[in-house]
């Protein structure tokens, strides 16, 4: 609940991050030093990627072989 002689958070937050806000040449040139120039994907790189998860899943719900030798 607000009242109108105190502002709500939205309008708080929204004013502080207007008064703090990057100019866009500096937003860009940090975006640039984190993000590649190219950011292109391998023609395989779904099939890759499900390739280890689809391994790791495996490895991780195979039973050992000791464990199952335990076994009545």
């Amino acid at each position: 609940m607000t009242s109108p002689a105190r502002p709500d958070l939205d309008q708080l937050l929204a004013a502080w991050a207007e008064a703090r806000r990057l100019p866009d040449a500096d937003a860009e040139r940090i975006r640039q030093a984190i993000v590649p120039a190219d950011p292109t994907l391998s023609a395989t790189w779904w099939s890759d990627f499900n390739a280890r998860i689809s391994a790791t899943i495996a490895r991780a719900t195979t039973v050992p072989a000791p464990a199952l030798a335990a076994l009545p």
